[in-house]
């Protein structure tokens, strides 16, 4: 299946191309230039479009959307602040939709290159042994620098494993596991930009060294598992390997660029003051522009502008995160509307006072408990708002950066086990699996028994 496919169901309206185009631009402007007229046309822009593809994204993210909505304007009606409700939920949406524009042009500039066309060719070509852990982190770099493209980069890597379904399976869980470990450290992953924006103060570089400690003990864990849940099986010796020399080159290069873009986005965020967010939008259309250009020269202008267009078509392909972020953003400013303003609900929960009181198995039960909530199909932006809407984080005792470590981890487990995340229905379009198995038999075992790693890890760092 085609990438293009993961993003554009159907083919784009021209209404609803130019409406979620407006919104990223005119969200980017107004936060340069610090205009809120800009922003609020920017929101505007971005009601019209969820409007108008509502009706094009699946049932159940219908549902989910519908009844926060009804929540929220129902609280609204009874505070008599249904307006700044609305108003403020869209505003608070528009940094999100930002990321949402911006991982095209990643994607694009990526699936041209040809290092990554070999690094991917030699991971394909590996003979078994080592090959579930390159693949592991190669989905996990690749994700944190691509997004969900970084996904769609390994997929091809299938076609020459599904002859055998238990090779299959186990490389389609390598890039998984890989992939949704790198939330929990790059700035690349909206899942970063949600816990920035529910922890006022925190900077990405004070969450960035928790979380990669936590996304090391994954990756172990994910060859542990593999180890212990599979049995080896002897493969026929392929017939034209790739030349380690070769794909140590293709990663080598490979990893120079995800570096360079990672440099490129927080200079725009240190020297020019801009937030996380807002360099993204400014850093990976120029660095996809860039490269893109350095692959194919100026000969090549004419490809460049077709690659172009296409990541300036699929961007209706975003309605559905657009419509679960738009819904999430007002229900929480709702509840935050609702509650008294010196109100604080942390005290009265189990995981008050997390660094003196609670010990490892309350950590523990309460990671399962969220796991399961998100295992019904609730996406991790909703846990996340009203959490952070209806408690102080600082109450709970841990060090805020920790904190912001730990929610992104989370949020790389939450998409994981939800059947309903975009991680697990873009897996299910290259799998005869649904997205529910891929959620709760390849991911929720994994995710359960790891949650025992998260809470040692809770336990150390704090």
């Amino acid at each position: 299946m085609k990438l293009s496919t993961v993003f554009a169901q159907s083919a784009p309206r021209p209404v609803s191309l130019v409406l979620f185009t407006a919104a990223a631009v005119l969200a980017t402007l107004g936060d340069l230039l610090s205009i809120r007229a800009l922003l609020a046309l920017a929101g505007v822009a971005l009601v019209g479009f969820v409007l108008l593809e509502f009706t094009r994204i699946r049932r159940p993210q219908q549902i989910a959307a519908s009844l926060l909505l009804l929540a929220a304007v129902g609280v609204g009606l009874r505070e008599g602040q249904l307006w700044p409700i609305l108003s403020q939920g869209v505003l608070k949406t528009l940094p999100f939709i930002l990321i949402f524009a911006s991982v095209g042009w990643l994607r694009a500039a990526a699936g041209e290159s040809p290092s990554l066309l070999a690094l991917r060719r030699g991971l394909g070509r590996m003979q078994p042994g080592h090959r579930f852990t390159a693949v592991n982190s190669a989905a996990h770099v690749l994700g944190a620098g691509f997004n969900l493209a970084g996904m769609a980069l390994l997929t091809p890597i299938l076609d020459d494993v599904d002859d055998d379904p238990k090779v299959g399976r186990r490389m389609r869980c390598a890039i998984l596991w890989g992939f949704s470990t790198a939330a929990s450290w790059s700035p690349f992953l909206v899942g970063t930009a949600v816990v920035l924006a529910s922890l006022p103060g925190v900077s990405w570089y004070q969450m960035a060294p928790y979380g990669a400690f936590i996304a090391f003990g994954f990756l172990v864990w994910a060859t542990v598992f593999d180890r212990l849940t599979q049995r080896r099986t002897r493969s026929a010796p392929r017939a034209a390997l790739e030349p380690m020399p070769a794909l140590r080159g293709a990663a080598g290069r490979t990893l120079l660029a995800i570096l360079l873009l990672f440099a490129t986005t927080l200079t725009l965020i240190d020297v020019a003051g801009l937030r996380l967010t807002t360099a993204i939008a400014l850093a990976a259309p120029g660095f996809g522009l860039v490269w893109l250009l350095l692959i194919h020269g100026l000969a090549g202008r004419a490809r460049i502008a077709e690659v172009a267009r296409s990541v300036v078509t699929s961007y209706p392909g975003m309605r559905t995160e657009s419509t679960l972020f738009v819904a999430a953003n007002i229900f929480g400013t709702a509840i935050s509307t609702a509650l008294p303003r010196d109100h604080d609900t942390t005290s009265a929960l189990p995981w008050a006072g997390l660094s003196t009181g609670v010990d490892m198995l309350d950590i523990l039960l309460m990671i399962w408990v969220y796991l399961a909530v998100c295992a019904l199909g609730f996406h991790p932006i909703i846990l996340l708002v009203v959490f952070t809407t209806v408690a102080d984080p600082v109450a709970l005792g841990l060090p805020l950066p920790m904190l912001g470590g730990v929610f992104m981890t989370l949020w790389g487990m939450g998409t994981s086990v939800s059947p309903l995340s975009g991680t697990t229905l873009f897996m299910s379009q290259y799998s005869k699996e649904t997205s529910f198995e891929i959620a709760w038999r390849w991911n929720g075992l994994f995710y359960t028994l790891g949650a025992v790693w998260l809470a040692v890890a809770i336990v150390i760092l704090r």
